[in-house]
């Protein structure tokens, strides 16, 4: 009836056989969406309204796309990473994000007592709603291990990609000690002082829990506005010389060499092209901007100094050394990308 509905009231309508089975899963989605799935909204904290609420809460979604881009810093050790990366890069995206929405809306129906999986003693309200739904706790042990080991395996390539990345910065003069960052060990052939830079200072810095909660949650605020930020400065430059047409196609022979100190920037091999591209540089920019904003927020209405969100400070703090250190060291010695050849 909704297809005929359609073809009534738009005549060029054309009933794809792919149209009425998106349409059928619609239909069954709104069948079996119960209300307190589909309409309730709780404001835990009693912000001034539900929309302040949304944004504040937003942050905890934000964590599923950290690590999105982690294939990039690993691009030196993949053939054709023009092409390669990004396409991993939306697919990954696009594969887990189908994946955690039937997560999610499976969570959302076996949900239970909500101010139980809020206060759990587990720390953990996923855990919580595990217990409530299968009612054993062998049972929610299981599928929370399954959580852990994944996770777990998750903390391989987080190190490898971080590693990677401050051992290529190095080689551009871009951070302090890069005549030993940049260094490569030969057996293992692992950049080894960089695999240490990268891991040292987040066992020092797990000790803050010890002395102040707060202080550990400013800590991962601070990554989150952080890697926002910098994300936030790539979209509006690319959204910029898009918009004035200063990027060249990709060159279908050559040396192979694009995005040079001195060249013009030139798009790579995979792209969105043409006015969908303009609005996905767009909406990445109003999101990105709006996440940075609200990721300096407090998690709770009218926060004490126990509760206060001092990610603005560190970011601030970290904003200050970088600029100084720009201005009385690195600009003196980075001069952009290191191309090595074999020759």
């Amino acid at each position: 009836m909704t297809r005929g509905l359609i073809t009534l009231t738009d005549p060029s309508y054309d009933p794809h056989p792919w149209r009425n089975v998106v349409l059928f899963w619609g239909v069954i989605l709104f069948g079996v969406s119960p209300s307190h799935v589909s309409r309730t909204f709780i404001n835990g904290e009693n912000w001034p309204n539900d929309g302040l609420s949304f944004f504040v809460g937003l942050l905890g979604n934000v964590y599923a796309f950290f690590g999105a881009d982690g294939a990039i810093r690993m691009s030196e050790e993949i053939q054709n990473a023009a092409a390669v990366v990004p396409k991993a890069i939306v697919f990954s995206i696009v594969l887990n994000g189908l994946l955690g929405f039937g997560i999610a809306l499976a969570l959302l129906f076996c949900i239970g007592d909500i101010d139980a999986a809020l206060h759990t003693n587990t720390g953990y309200p996923f855990i919580e709603i595990f217990n409530q739904a299968v009612q054993n706790t062998t049972g929610a042990a299981l599928m929370t291990s399954i959580v852990t080991t994944l996770s777990l395996c998750a903390t391989v390539g987080i190190v490898a990609s971080a590693s990677r990345q401050l051992w290529a910065f190095p080689r551009d003069r871009a951070v302090p000690g890069r005549e030993h960052l940049q260094r490569v060990n030969s057996n293992p052939a692992i950049p080894a002082l960089a695999v240490f830079s990268t891991t040292a200072p987040a066992c020092v810095l797990a000790l803050i829990v010890l002395g102040s909660s707060t202080a550990s949650n400013d800590i991962v605020s601070l990554s989150v506005v952080g890697l926002f930020g910098s994300y936030s400065l790539v979209a509006v430059l690319l959204l910029w010389r898009r918009l004035r047409g200063d990027i060249e196609l990709y060159p279908s022979s050559g040396d192979g060499l694009t995005n040079l100190p001195g060249k013009e920037p030139t798009w790579g091999p995979w792209r969105v092209p043409g006015v969908l591209g303009i609005m996905t540089n767009s909406f990445a920019i109003v999101y990105l901007i709006i996440v940075f904003f609200f990721s300096l927020w407090p998690p709770v209405n009218r926060p004490t100094a126990a509760t206060m969100n001092y990610g603005s400070l560190m970011f601030g703090g970290t904003m200050v050394f970088s600029v100084l250190y720009d201005l009385f060291r690195a600009r003196n010695v980075h001069t952009g990308p290191v191309i090595q050849v074999d020759r």
